[in-house]
């Protein structure tokens, strides 16, 4: 039995789907060896994912509020907004709490599509997935578009909430709880044992590449050009039109 205040919410991906969606491709540059954000003052927020499957409207949310970290600059989202925001995805049923989650890829497709309404404004963001099977491609999405949008798979230990979710050869994780989206903010180095800064449940949860390996199942990255500073650029100097030229047509 799941702890409270820690509901899931991500319904399993369409492998058909997932390969047919645009994907992001970063070229030969490789990442960098560390993405370290921890000078920013910025903590992903709950939107009442500790009583509602909504993870996958609030990790688009926090990804949003992220790129605006990056900006410089505070973005208000807000909070009802965001089950709402979920509600729609599903088809608006009568009761949230008692609703299995969404999938991400559709999650995506609407706000791309119609946008996500946040309270101050309208987000459209164009968005193309990552091969979660390419540490260098993951790691290079969140230096160039900001905060990663992942879903994962998780076990029953996972749901302790440890320090550090890692995986160790032998040991029992558990059976499989669920699935869940949730936000990559950073990461310490590339190797199996550097960990990556997860945000999920309203605050940060550190995971090891082992463990990220093991329970990633898609990433996906978000361009939105209403997040550009004033000369329009984003906080890498690229412009939404540079970002936007990576995703496969």
């Amino acid at each position: 039995m799941r702890p409270p205040g820690m509901r899931l919410g991500r319904l399993p991906h369409d492998p058909a789907a997932l390969a047919a969606a645009p994907r992001h491709r970063f070229g030969a540059v490789p990442p960098p060896a560390v993405l370290d954000r921890s000078a920013l003052a910025f903590t992903p927020g709950l939107y009442s994912n500790d009583t509602l499957p909504d993870c996958t409207a609030v990790a688009l949310a926090n990804a949003a509020r992220g790129v605006a970290e990056l900006q410089g600059y505070d973005l208000v989202v807000e909070a009802d907004r965001v089950p709402r925001f979920y509600a729609w995805c599903i088809g608006n049923p009568p009761n949230l709490a008692a609703t299995d989650g969404a999938n991400m890829l559709d999650v995506l497709t609407l706000q791309q599509s119609y946008g996500f309404f946040i309270g101050p404004q309208l987000l459209v963001g164009r968005f193309g997935s990552i091969d979660v099977a390419s540490r260098s491609a993951l790691a290079a999405g969140l230096a160039r578009l900001g905060p990663g949008y992942w879903g994962v798979t998780l076990r029953e230990r996972d749901m302790q909430r440890a320090p550090i979710w890692d995986v160790r050869p032998g040991r029992d994780d558990g059976a499989v709880v669920g699935g869940h989206a949730l936000i990559a903010w950073d990461y310490t180095g590339l190797a199996d044992e550097a960990t990556v800064r997860l945000g999920t449940w309203g605050g940060w949860q550190p995971a090891t590449w082992s463990w990220i390996a093991a329970r990633l199942e898609e990433a996906h990255g978000v361009v939105w050009r209403q997040l550009v500073r004033a000369d329009g650029t984003f906080y890498d100097g690229l412009t939404a039109d540079d970002l936007v030229a990576e995703v496969e047509a």
